[in-house]
This record gives structure tokens, sequence and C-alpha cells, in this order.
């Protein structure tokens, strides 16, 4: 229970940027001199499943304000967990206000999470 001088816990980056969400095309072949977001964002779709890569880059990704990823043959949500970031499945046509009202929501339930399970500290610094 949180007392009325304490503040709900933040999230670990500005989800300001969720104001102005996007949802980047990545096509199937990059041309010669792609924009940099997409060069990145066709790396993390083709890296997906190997976390430890793709983490970091999903990361970046959703802290410049990208939701989702579309491709041609899919569409991929950027979803904050507790143990890093992944790409998720999704169907239909993303939208992007929806999907960055659903990722200041879990931002959020996750930062209260993380301070909820972080072992407590005496005031001597002591845990």
């Amino acid at each position: 229970m949180t007392s009325p001088e304490s503040t709900a816990p933040e999230p670990e980056w500005d989800v300001s940027v969720l104001g102005r969400p996007v949802v980047l095309t990545v096509p199937d072949h990059l041309g010669h001199d792609p924009d940099a977001l997409v060069a990145l964002a066709a790396v993390a779709v083709r890296h997906r499943y190997e976390e430890s890569s793709s983490s970091k880059i999903i990361s970046y990704l959703a802290h410049t304000g990208v939701v989702a990823l579309e491709t041609p043959s899919a569409v991929f949500e950027l979803r904050e967990q507790r143990d890093g970031w992944r790409l998720v499945r999704s169907s239909g046509e993303p939208e992007p206000n929806e999907l960055a009202a659903a990722a200041w929501i879990r931002a959020h339930r996750l930062a209260r999470e993380r301070a909820e399970s972080a072992p407590a500290i005496r005031p001597d610094g002591l845990p």
C-alpha cells in the first residue's frame, strides 16, 4: 500500500514518445539507402527468435515511438516484458493509438511490478 506522499514508480523509458506512435513498414528487401529505423526493424524481424540480439534493437525502436512493424506477410507489435522486449505477431491492421495506449499501460504496470519485487533497502543502505 502506498502513502499519499509516495509516487507511483515510473517506467524505465520515456513513454512520452507514445504520443506520436509509429507503425513502420518493413519491406522484404531493403533498397540501397534504407531509412535507419527501417533497417533496424528489418534486423529485428529477421532475428526475432534470437531474444538476446533482437531485444536491444526492439527496445531502441520502441524508445523512438515505434509500436508495430508491418511486413508484407505479418504485423508485429513491440511488447515490453519483464525480461526484455519481444516482437509479438498480431492480426489485422495495426492501430497506432491503441497500441500506444497498451504500451503505456504495460510500461507503468511493469514499473510497478519491478518496484514491488525489488528488495527493500533500509535507510542505512542495507537490504
